[in-house]
């Protein structure tokens, strides 16, 4: 295992790295511990997949809403951009940046099993309010390693996506796809989890799931009464579809109360060819 390659002790442990994250502002704070016990690992496994490729490694991570993985995508792409793992050039993408626009989500409609009739708007986040098709020819590009493409980001602030708003370059070797329905197994979004090299479920603490999820909510704008009327209505069901794709996944991250790794637990030995 490459673990001799990753630094035992970087400069940033003990220390607040500010992250943005889908356009709201974060804070990493890495222990020695942290690193030591999980980090540190889990970096020089990911780094020997890596080389055992050959080509750019296409990385997912799924879990449900609030679990944190938009925030581990976040993190492995800083510590790959301070040569944390050498060789890799790596980015964090988000799969909300397919979310179907504003109008098509108002001017369409979900049939629930009460027999009533309710506008994707009002459920934005679950399977059927994203624009698959584009999501399969982005990962599709991806894997041809085109001089260079575009991905759709998605403000959490504003609730809309971003066109464009990230470029990656044929130089960039690791690409972190995130989002929850990545390795669902029934349409659409079947075959999507073919793409992938890796791989990872990303499990937290019920608490902080919920914690993570109000405290997203009220920063984007909602009041405490519709927040927890969204996590609901809409976050808890789409977790529990989430939840049934965790079988299939390489390895799974695990996360404390406080957002810290605190387990890595590996189910298979190799990426896929």
């Amino acid at each position: 295992m490459s673990l001799d390659a990753i630094d035992p002790y970087p400069w940033f442990l003990h220390k607040e790295i500010p992250l943005v994250v889908n356009h709201l502002p974060g804070t990493m704070h890495i222990s020695s511990k942290e690193w030591t016990d999980s980090w540190r690992p889990f970096l020089g496994r990911l780094l020997d997949l890596h080389k055992m490729l050959e080509r750019r490694m296409i990385v997912g991570i799924v879990g449900p809403p609030g679990s944190g993985k938009s925030f581990l995508a976040e993190q492995i792409a800083w510590l790959a951009s301070r040569g944390c793992i050498p060789g890799v050039m790596a980015t964090a993408l988000p799969m909300d940046g397919f979310h179907h626009n504003r109008e098509y989500l108002e001017h369409h409609h979900q049939r629930l099993p009460s027999g009533e009739s309710m506008s994707l708007l009002e459920c934005k986040g679950s399977p059927f309010t994203y624009e698959v098709e584009g999501l399969r020819q982005h990962l599709q590009q991806l894997r041809e390693m085109l001089p260079m493409m575009t991905w759709p980001g998605y403000d959490r602030q504003t609730h809309e996506v971003v066109p464009e708003e990230h470029r990656i370059p044929a130089a960039i070797n690791m690409v972190l796809v995130e989002g929850n329905y990545l390795f669902l197994d029934r349409p659409p979004f079947k075959g999507i989890g073919e793409f992938f090299d890796l791989k990872i479920y990303v499990e937290a603490p019920a608490p902080s799931i919920m914690g993570n999820l109000m405290e997203r909510h009220i920063l984007g704008g909602r009041s405490m009464e519709a927040a927890k009327d969204w996590v609901k209505r809409v976050d808890l069901p789409n977790a529990r579809l989430v939840e049934s794709t965790r079988s299939v996944v390489d390895v799974v991250v695990q996360r404390d109360q406080q957002d810290r790794m605190s387990a890595v637990i590996w189910k298979n030995q190799a990426v896929r060819a």
